[in-house]
């Protein structure tokens, strides 16, 4: 037998002998709208011993027994199945699974297309190395200078200063190291003097990173800022 709540809709399904021959007060689980069912009309009825007239009338169903019925939660499971999910847990897992899938959908783009994203934003570039994804930029060694320091030394009456630093390389190949020229340049950034230098290792290997030190004694006086250049295989200083 099917109950169906007139309220929410939701339904049940039940045994007709739980109704009894006189009816019961149901109550919906889901929305807690109370009412009297009867059992079907094609449902067998047995035939009801006799009873003083008085406690017929006493045992006879009232408006007022519904609100003591028994609840159908009580009585059976629910037959419907979409009452018995939540809906709200379905609609959160479909959210995760569409944020995932757009995330997917922008990390593909932002790949296969790394060296157009590069070309017109050159700064994207050290976000795709960051990641190990080789871009094409226009650094044509494939090699940066990183952790750039200097220290000068007084000793004896002579300054000595020193340069050291990490050449690394932002690529997936391994990169042939050129020669290393270093810049003293004064307050407004013209070149006072300069030098070139090599290191042992003669390449970096991919996204690997080789140090250098170089030094020079005596500086010029109005020499205040450090810079240092790779010079291209073939190239000039």
């Amino acid at each position: 037998m099917i109950l169906t709540c007139s309220v929410c809709a939701t339904r049940y399904s039940i045994d007709p002998a739980s109704i009894g021959p006189e009816g019961r007060a149901v109550k919906c689980a889901k929305c807690g709208h109370k009412w009297r069912e009867f059992p079907p009309e094609d449902m067998p009825k047995t035939i009801a011993e006799p009873v003083p007239a008085k406690e017929a009338a006493e045992n006879s169903p009232s408006e007022g027994d519904v609100s003591a019925g028994l609840s159908i939660e009580q009585m059976t499971a629910v037959q419907n199945p979409v009452a018995g999910k939540k809906p709200g847990k379905r609609r959160k897992w479909l959210s995760w699974i569409l944020l995932l899938a757009i995330l997917i959908v922008l990390l593909a783009g932002a790949f296969f297309a790394r060296n157009q994203i590069v070309a017109i934003v050159p700064d994207t570039a050290k976000v795709y190395q960051l990641f190990r994804i080789d871009v094409k930029t226009d650094n044509v060694v494939g090699l940066e200078i990183h952790d750039l320091k200097t220290r000068s030394v007084l000793q004896s009456g002579v300054t000595t200063l020193t340069v050291t630093g990490q050449i690394k390389n932002v690529t997936d190949s391994t990169q042939l190291i050129p020669r290393i020229k270093v810049s003293l340049l004064d307050d407004n950034g013209q070149l006072v003097y300069s030098w070139t230098t090599t290191v042992e290792e003669r390449e970096v290997p991919a996204w690997g990173q080789v140090e250098f030190s170089t030094s020079m004694n005596q500086p010029p006086a109005e020499a205040k800022n450090v810079k240092v250049d790779l010079i291209a295989l073939g190239g000039h200083e």
